[in-house]
């Protein structure tokens, strides 16, 4: 791993007792020396190699909490957070539910769905939860802009909780917010099991 390149992962990897497992010239992944939920960090710089120009990205994967049973076998998550807007899934949903209704999409009798769905049986997103979830620490962007990374999504499938971010490097703040949001969403859900 370059020290210039990957810096912010170092200061990271030491201030929270983590190990790089892996490590090459574009990617990384991170593990805790000691967890009592075995979880593991995967980043990618983003750097083109061959294919279209990806984007960085940082995927936060804790196995211990993937889907199983009924709840697996039907396909609906325990949890589930996803950015709103008018590319996502779920508002193209409403929006052609809204036109079965009678209503125009963005129609104020929807109310403000903030910047994120949230599927929550569990009532896990707290007040403070939620807050973390929409306010990052800023960083660099890969158009070279500085400014607040932004969570991609938050999953439960069969390999585990997922927490996404991406197209923000070179954060020793943002990896930390990423990390412990993902482990104290782990821990809640732990609980509830």
């Amino acid at each position: 791993m370059r020290a210039s390149h990957f810096g912010f992962v170092e200061v990271v990897a030491a201030d929270r007792d983590l190990v790089v497992t892996r490590a090459g010239a574009h990617a990384c992944r991170l593990e805790p020396r000691a967890s009592h939920l075995t979880w593991f960090c995967d980043l990618d710089d983003g750097t083109p190699t061959g294919d279209d120009d990806p984007a960085s990205f940082v995927r936060w994967v804790c196995p211990a909490l993937r889907l199983g049973g009924v709840a697996g076998a039907a396909g609906s998550p325990l949890v589930d957070v996803r950015r709103t807007g008018p590319q996502s899934d779920v508002m193209k949903l409403m929006t052609r539910l809204g036109r079965h209704a009678g209503r125009a999409a963005g129609d104020p009798s929807e109310g403000d769905r903030g910047p994120f769905t949230y599927t929550d049986p569990a009532e896990i997103f707290d007040g403070p939860l939620r807050q973390r979830i929409e306010y990052w620490p800023s960083a660099l962007h890969g158009d070279g802009v500085v400014r607040p990374a932004e969570l991609g999504a938050i999953t439960m499938t069969h390999e585990g909780l997922i927490v996404e971010s991406s197209s923000w490097w070179d954060s020793a703040p943002v990896l930390h917010h990423q990390i412990q949001l993902a482990v104290d969403l782990a821990k809640s859900l732990a609980a509830q099991r």
